[in-house]
């Protein structure tokens, strides 16, 4: 299984947070078997999240999205992902 890993946050690119998540996640996946052949950090901005979580769902068996949940007024992460499939986010 080839994946690649995308983790958000603008604190991520200005070095301010060390991305420990991508090391993480891509140690925690190889020892299972899956070859993590990409790993990318965007800003926290909804089109660059939509944008990079469409086009590899189209090149990778699976991606991972990390970062930019909650808690902050710049957390766009859930609505790009939804909007990358065509979907909107909704409460149940």
């Amino acid at each position: 299984m080839d994946v690649a890993l995308i983790t958000v946050g603008d604190e991520l690119l200005a070095g301010d947070t060390v991305n420990m998540n991508a090391n993480w996640l891509a140690a925690e996946l190889a020892d299972r078997g899956v070859t993590v052949t990409r790993i990318l950090s965007v800003p926290d901005d909804r089109l660059t999240i939509a944008d990079r979580v469409a086009a590899y769902a189209e090149a990778f068996d699976a991606v991972v999205v990390t970062g930019g949940i909650g808690g902050t007024p710049d957390d766009v992460t859930m609505e790009a992902v939804a909007a990358a499939f065509g979907r909107e986010v909704t409460v149940s």
